[in-house]
């Protein structure tokens, strides 16, 4: 069967950029769908924006630490109007590296309009039909809104949305403790709302390791942030000006008002719209399309990576996830997915960034064998600049191979890269200890984690041994 091209990708965020990047770049004929804007969620209403929102919380922040320093500082207002336009300015200046004059000028077809299957092979957009020896679903993710009874007839923001405010809100309600929640909650807090955040789960930071909650915990309530946690969500209702949430917490029902609602309750597919019923793809049970290790769907020619498969929603991935896709497309060897070595990270003040496996996983597995936590107060750097709030802690297996890290501290984000290095070549966690870290530097931690182990490891009869050397 002769078709239009080698590859159909659906959609142009990051996922679908990088697929169709990837199949041009090895001599795929390639057409790129896309309904809206390119870039994705990521670009237009993530992890841009609300960074550079979070980047100037943080100025704010600094403004008002600098009397540690001998300082005198007064903040004299926020433009919150200006300060989200410098996020809309960084999309702007990131969007005009990814447009479509660049991808068009890479040979790949870019079509706007909405992909709609008709079959297993084709794609409508509009009165257009097209099809595919190879198709990729790359359709993104969209806020997932539960039906809260009366949150439909009450006015409500999500990641997309909160970009649009006009004013900053005197009192954010947030539903929702998860890393959006969290970001925005703290962020909010800092350019001065009143923020309270309500979750279900009787601790933050479910995922990771609980001394991560220890420290987020405390650091949210003594910033002012008041923290529902084991709440149940009843009703929201607005009343005038007033939105008005009703929990349920520890037995007793409890109102809790604010004029602004943020609603950060997880991510749902994107895949409205798509006739995918039409390509029999199957879908798990939330609704997400169902891939092998291959990226492969159920019908061994459609593909599907990125926030569309469910598995760890993060921009890396989808680049990771598309990187499997093209292999498997334009190689006889194929390629696999691995998650063992999967980084996050959540930016907080500070910032929780993790690898591998954390002590909870690795017990359950049968792999673990001890762990070791090393404060961040004992790192020079962290002293002097009153950032001590936080840890490094190795989850370590047999002979003390490392099979997970975590990071709380305010550049965690920017220390994680070489834990992952460590994890992916299979180090010891004493691994670090023979490096030479450059002073003053957070990293040094990795140093001292390994220097606790090697101190553990010294049994009576190795100093004695030394001892005897030594006289001798």
């Amino acid at each position: 069967m002769k078709f239009d091209y080698h590859v159909i990708v659906i959609g142009a965020g990051g996922a679908g950029i990088s697929t169709a990047s990837g199949c041009a770049m090895f001599g795929a004929k390639t057409a790129m769908i896309e309904k809206g804007a390119i870039g994705g969620e990521c670009l237009k209403s993530g992890c841009v924006p609300s960074k550079a929102l979070i980047n100037g919380a943080h100025i704010i922040k600094a403004i008002h630490s600098a009397g540690a320093y001998g300082i005198s500082a007064e903040l004299h207002g926020v433009d919150f109007l200006k300060l989200l336009d410098h996020g809309k300015s960084a999309i702007d200046a990131i969007a005009a590296r990814e447009s479509k004059e660049k991808f068009t000028g890479m040979g790949i077809d870019v079509i706007d309009g909405e992909g709609v299957f008709t079959d297993r092979h084709t794609v409508r957009i509009g009165s257009r039909s097209i099809t595919g020896k190879y198709i990729v679903i790359a359709a993104g993710s969209r806020p997932m809104v539960p039906p809260i009874p009366g949150l439909q007839n009450t006015p409500y923001l999500t990641n997309e949305t909160i970009f649009d405010l006009k004013r900053l809100p005197a009192h954010l309600v947030i539903l929702g403790g998860g890393p959006v929640g969290l970001e925005f909650g703290q962020t909010f807090r800092y350019l001065g709302a009143d923020v309270t955040i309500i979750d279900l789960l009787p601790r933050l930071f479910p995922k990771d390791d609980p001394e991560v909650a220890a420290v987020l915990e405390k650091k949210f309530r003594s910033e002012g942030v008041r923290l529902l946690l084991s709440s149940r969500i009843l009703e929201v209702a607005k009343a005038g000006e007033e939105i008005s949430v009703a929990i349920e917490n520890m037995g007793s029902r409890q109102e809790i008002k604010g004029d602004a609602l943020l609603v950060a309750l997880g991510r749902a597919p994107g895949l409205e719209g798509l006739g995918i019923e039409n390509a029999q793809v199957t879908l798990d049970t939330h609704g997400y399309v169902r891939t092998g290790e291959d990226m492969r769907t159920n019908i061994r020619h459609i593909f599907a990576c990125g926030d569309v498969t469910g598995q760890f929603q993060f921009s890396h991935m989808a680049g990771y996830q598309a990187g499997i896709v093209v292999r498997n497309i334009i190689s006889p060897i194929g390629a696999k997915a691995d998650y063992s070595f999967v980084p996050w990270v959540t930016f907080t003040k500070p910032e929780v960034a993790h690898v591998g496996y954390t002590e909870q996983i690795a017990r359950s597995m049968g792999i673990f064998r001890e762990s070791v936590v090393v404060d961040m107060e004992l790192s020079d750097r962290a002293v002097l600049e009153f950032q001590k709030e936080g840890f490094i802690k190795f989850v370590l297996g047999k002979r003390n191979r490392l099979l997970g890290v975590t990071i709380v501290g305010d550049r965690a984000s920017e220390m994680i890269g070489l834990a992952s290095l460590a994890l992916i070549r299979k180090m010891s966690g004493t691994a670090f200890y023979p490096m030479i870290m450059p002073y003053p530097t957070d990293a040094e931690l990795y140093r001292s984690a390994s220097k606790v182990l090697l101190k553990n490891a010294l049994k009576p009869w190795i100093k004695k041994l030394v001892r005897r050397f030594l006289v001798g």
